[in-house]
């Protein structure tokens, strides 16, 4: 058997013959490797065309992700902004159930130094209720929670970190996203694999966060639904009462001076200042805060022009330095009629309306019952 192959070569032009011997396993050992790095080839090439695709899905997702990103950011800006109007809207539902009665508070802190919300009333009736004992236990067994019922919605939002709620949804985000992209068993390794892996798992607090808020939106919305159907049927054998309880800002302008403690613009001192300054423009109409009966209308030392009103239950509304008095003692009036125009008459250093309430007598800041 012959062990080699002969490689003849004819020149074109040059005379003779060059003859090469290869040995058959030579031979073989060549076309096997030439098979190899074919193959080789093949792969690299498959491989590199994978690559460039990967770095266009990757960009594709970068971009992706980024836009999800902005919109998340975006939907929870748009949440953060519901928040505030439930915020006011629970303003306003504390303040009905003060006017109602049923909630009581301290009417004569000012409304402006008075931590003024829903939750910090509720548990100040608490502690002057016969339930205190029971709120006291159940907050015995609670005491390891780092957030519960009585935390406030603001708190809540402000503490996210620290509630269960909110780490369960992580923990769930972050699973989902590690198997979508193919972690199934430890989430660790997918935090580690890539940039773009890792960006996707940051997303998962931003998910959480919104779902958090969301949750905790709609339990306050739940809350403020059912509040406020029991203050309409609790309100509906009160219609009188809540006719002559002041809700109206009398005249139309700005706060110049609010109630409370202050430095009198007359006397240079420290003085209780027992109503709201309504700065406005001379002649704007004054009207009657709530429906009652005029106990005095004309000019009282120090406040000029001035109209006193009683509504009844022992609640008094009272209008000052103004123009001109449009209406008459004895006179029963409704909310919204006018009843003087803003002036600057008597002890005053503008045109403005000095307006007062008084509860039994006792001064109170007008600002709890304004609802407009």
């Amino acid at each position: 058997m012959d062990k080699y192959f002969t490689v003849i070569v004819i020149p074109e032009k040059e005379s003779g013959e060059k003859t090469f011997r290869i040995p058959k396993v030579a031979f073989r050992m060549g076309i096997f490797t030439l098979i190899i790095l074919g193959i080789l080839f093949v792969i690299l090439a498959f491989d590199y065309l994978n690559i460039i695709k990967q770095v266009y899905q990757n960009r594709h997702l970068n971009l992706e992700n980024r836009q999800l990103k902005e919109q998340v950011q975006l939907f929870q800006m748009k949440l953060n902004s519901i928040n505030q109007n439930i915020e006011r809207v629970k303003l306003f539902e504390t303040k009905l159930k003060i006017l109602s009665g049923l909630t009581k508070t301290n009417l004569t802190i000012p409304l402006e130094k008075n931590n003024f919300s829903n939750e910090n009333i509720q548990k100040e009736n608490i502690k002057n209720s016969d339930s205190q004992k029971n709120e006291k236990s159940q907050d015995n067994e609670n005491k390891n929670k780092k957030v519960n019922d009585t935390t406030s919605f603001k708190d809540k939002l402000q503490n996210y970190k620290e509630d269960d709620l909110y780490k369960n949804l992580l923990k769930l985000y972050e699973q989902k996203i590690a198997h979508n992209i193919g972690f199934n068993s430890k989430i660790t390794l997918a935090r580690e694999w890539s940039n773009l892996t890792w960006k996707s798992l940051k997303l998962a607090n931003k998910f959480a966060y919104f779902d958090y808020n969301f949750k905790l939106l709609s339990n306050e919305l739940f809350k403020l639904e059912n509040s406020l159907n029991h203050i309409d049927s609790h309100l509906l054998d009160r219609r009188s009462f809540i006719n002559s309880t002041p809700t109206l800002l009398p005249a139309k302008g700005w706060i110049t001076s609010y109630y409370g403690p202050r430095i009198s613009p007359i006397t240079k001192k420290l003085r209780m200042h027992e109503g709201i300054d309504i700065g406005a423009r001379p002649g704007t109409n004054i009207v009657a805060s709530a429906d009652g009966k005029v106990v005095f209308a004309g000019i009282k030392p120090g406040f000029g022009h001035f109209v006193h009103i009683d509504h009844g239950y022992g609640i008094e509304s009272f209008y000052a330095h103004a123009k001109k008095v449009l209406v008459k003692s004895g006179l029963n009036v409704k909310r919204g009629t006018v009843v003087a125009r803003v002036g600057n008459t008597g002890y005053s250093t503008g045109p403005h309306l000095h307006y007062e309430i008084r509860v039994n007598g006792t001064p109170v800041d007008p600002l709890y019952y304004v609802l407009n």
